[in-house]
């Protein structure tokens, strides 16, 4: 018998031994994700200055992972399985890392001693208020 039939016969005996633990872990996860899922409307309204995008991509993260592991079953699976979503959840948190790290990093250009600094953002044509549109600055009131 070849190797190929030997995986399709063991991964068949092992689908049927398969114990899922009912609904209650399914309904607990759901809950969870709705949570989340709340915590990132209620805080992307709240326009806070620093630590969004981070608490954003975290939320995002937590929930990805929650997805996959008990949605997916990755929490039920042995060997191979558990390395590829490890390895995968290193890479998610690295990318995000540098991602926030470039984002903290960066600064103005500097302008030679004789100028004057200009508003901030710079507006172009076409744009109407400091934010372009009718976005206003965080945390000023409309009237």
């Amino acid at each position: 018998m070849s190797a190929m039939a030997n995986e399709s016969f063991k991964e068949e005996r092992e689908m049927r031994e398969e114990h899922h633990s009912g609904p209650g872990k399914y309904i607990l996860v759901w809950a969870a994700l709705m949570v989340l899922t709340v915590v990132t409307v209620l805080t992307g309204r709240m326009h806070i200055e620093t630590g969004a995008l981070a608490l954003a991509l975290v939320i995002a993260s937590v929930k990805g992972a929650l997805v996959a592991l008990y949605f997916m079953h990755l929490a039920e699976h042995q060997g191979a399985s558990r390395v590829v979503f490890a390895t995968s959840m290193l890479f998610v948190v690295l990318l995000l890392l540098f991602t926030l790290f470039d984002i903290g990093t960066r600064f103005r250009p500097t302008l030679p001693s004789n100028s004057t600094p200009q508003e901030w953002p710079v507006e172009t044509p076409g744009q109407a208020g400091r934010y372009g549109g009718m976005l206003k600055a965080p945390g000023t009131n409309p009237k």
